[in-house]
């Protein structure tokens, strides 16, 4: 993939995370080493053989009685287990991918929307929605289909 340069020489922050997101993929698949990332220093507690894959920013909303609150920056710690999420207040909040139930990706519009049977979806949006989805489809559908879920297609395209 090239990376493409804006006129003052700096990468492309999308092209970036497209990038990143490839390569959590082959982490998944077991076909690159996973980058080490210290929870302590971040400030978290991990479950016992719970590993952080990645670390973004995100824009993170919840619908609350059909409609989207407001977009709030947050931080996303991507793990095995669950996505840990730092919403801007510094509150912690974690959501376990064994309760989720619905999941909706459009990485050309460029949001996740979660679905944790609690009447109250969960979109992640911005550059680092790729990663989260695929953490989703390698979590919900297995390794396997990283290569064939149609909602990564964008990342196998570029």
């Amino acid at each position: 993939m090239r990376l493409k340069r804006r006129s003052s020489g700096d990468i492309d922050a999308a092209a970036l995370v497209v990038a990143d997101a490839r390569m959590l993929a082959l982490e998944y698949a077991g076909l690159r080493s996973a980058m080490a990332i210290d929870a302590h220093l971040l400030g978290v507690a991990l479950r016992p053989d719970e590993t952080i894959r990645r670390v973004a920013a995100t824009w993170f909303r919840v619908r609350l009685d059909g409609q989207w609150s407001e977009a709030s920056p947050s931080q996303v710690m991507i793990t095995d287990r669950r996505l840990i999420l730092r919403l801007g207040s510094g509150e912690l909040a974690s959501l376990w991918w064994g309760s989720l139930i619905g999941f909706e990706a459009d990485l050309d519009a460029g949001h996740v929307v979660l679905d944790f049977g609690d009447g109250r979806p969960r979109l992640f949006s911005g550059e680092a929605s790729s990663l989260v989805a695929v953490a989703a489809v390698a979590q919900i559908y297995g390794v396997t289909a990283l290569a064939t879920h149609p909602c990564l297609e964008p990342l196998r395209a570029r």
